[in-house]
């Protein structure tokens, strides 16, 4: 066995040379050769050559000149080993790497989105509290080096205006940068990864569930987003947001982030627009809440020629209630065991309709 420099040109330019582990035997009268492993970068392997070409040509035996060995450091790898496997077979990696290309980019945006991505699986916190994750997991790019946490000085971090923050700036920046970045190309990873969900688990795309909630500032939050509406937080003071999600058979395909002030029924037609046009989804089955319903939204989803299944809002709402003689029960379901069962085959023909509040729940659909 002996010792091989590999070199790799990176798109930079810049070349990285690696220490690897080579086996030389005879096959069928020629020699040939087998990588063992891959030892690492060399200028890190460099200070440890002599030691390692020693220990494979037998000639360090003796235990009393051998240094004393010890571990320096123990990380966790499993997490980040697992979610890099998925975020490249889904192909976010691929896709975020081509439309980074396209601006003239690297292929690092790639790598800090799965970052981000990985401490939210794992260990959900800010990009500040990002700093703590990053030293107890080996988390690193596609080329293995890894990131660590840039902690400020105790004496910088108190004689500044802001004390708690014990993160560098810099680090700090760079998540930002990459939340800023990836949000210029939300609506193209959308779409190709919905492509890519759709022909893998073979996506039956009739049913569409939509449903909103809202998050809070402290303070001022972004300008014409921030304002302030019905809190489901209880925070009625605060500027908010609404952030809507869209899933089809268990899989979120698409999120919107919503002015604060918005009632839930003025963005239905919005966010079916959005699925027409960037999805090509051009009929499907709208499921929602009673906070979805008014008379308008259904007539314009009639209009579209778009299904539905929504719980009724209750009358004291400012819309007009539904009027009760335009629809027909067709499916009943029993809140005591949750099974779907037939009224009648005679009235199974609604195309549908709204849950109603009594006793048991009803899908209906308009005459």
């Amino acid at each position: 066995m002996f010792l091989r420099t590999t070199k790799v040109k990176r798109l930079d330019g810049s070349v990285d040379e690696y220490i690897r582990l080579v086996e030389s035997d005879w096959n069928a009268g020629r020699p040939r050769h087998r990588v063992i492993c891959n030892l690492g970068r060399k200028e890190v392997l460099a200070p440890h050559a002599d030691a390692l070409l020693r220990l494979l040509q037998g000639k360090d035996k003796s235990p009393a000149a051998r240094p004393e060995v010890a571990a320096v450091g123990a990380w966790d790898w499993g997490v980040m080993l697992v979610a890099r496997h998925f975020w490249q077979q889904l192909g976010v990696q691929e896709i975020i790497d081509s439309l980074t290309k396209k601006r003239g980019l690297g292929r690092e945006l790639a790598d800090r989105a799965l970052a981000l991505v990985a401490n939210r699986l794992c260990e959900p916190s800010s990009e500040h509290g990002m700093a703590r994750w990053l030293e107890t997991d080996f988390v690193c790019d596609r080329w293995g080096r890894r990131w660590l946490p840039e902690w400020r000085e105790e004496s910088e971090r108190l004689s500044s205006q802001r004390p708690r923050v014990r993160v560098k700036d810099r680090q700090l920046r760079q998540w930002y940068r990459t939340l800023d970045q990836m949000l210029v190309h939300k609506k193209q990873i959308e779409k190709e990864l919905f492509l890519r969900l759709r022909n893998l688990f073979s996506l039956n795309v009739d049913l569409v569930f939509y449903d909103l909630t809202s998050t809070y500032f402290e303070g001022h939050g972004p300008g014409g987003l921030a304002l302030h509406g019905h809190s489901r937080d209880g925070k009625p003071r605060n500027r908010q947001v609404l952030v809507g999600l869209v899933m089809i058979e268990g899989w979120p395909i698409a999120h919107h982030v919503l002015a604060g002030n918005l009632r839930d029924s003025t963005t239905v037609a919005e966010v079916l627009a959005d699925l027409q046009a960037r999805f090509g989804l051009r009929r499907v089955v709208f499921v929602g809440d009673r906070g979805m319903v008014t008379s308008s939204n259904l007539d314009w989803l009639r209009a579209k020629e778009q299904g539905y299944v929504v719980t009724q809002a209750p009358q004291t709402t400012r819309d007009p209630p539904l009027s009760r003689s335009r629809y027909r029960s067709v499916v009943r379901v029993s809140r005591r065991d949750l099974r779907w069962r037939k009224v009648s085959g005679a009235e199974d023909t609604g195309a549908g309709g709204g849950f109603r509040q009594n006793r048991c729940a009803s899908v209906c659909g308009p005459q």
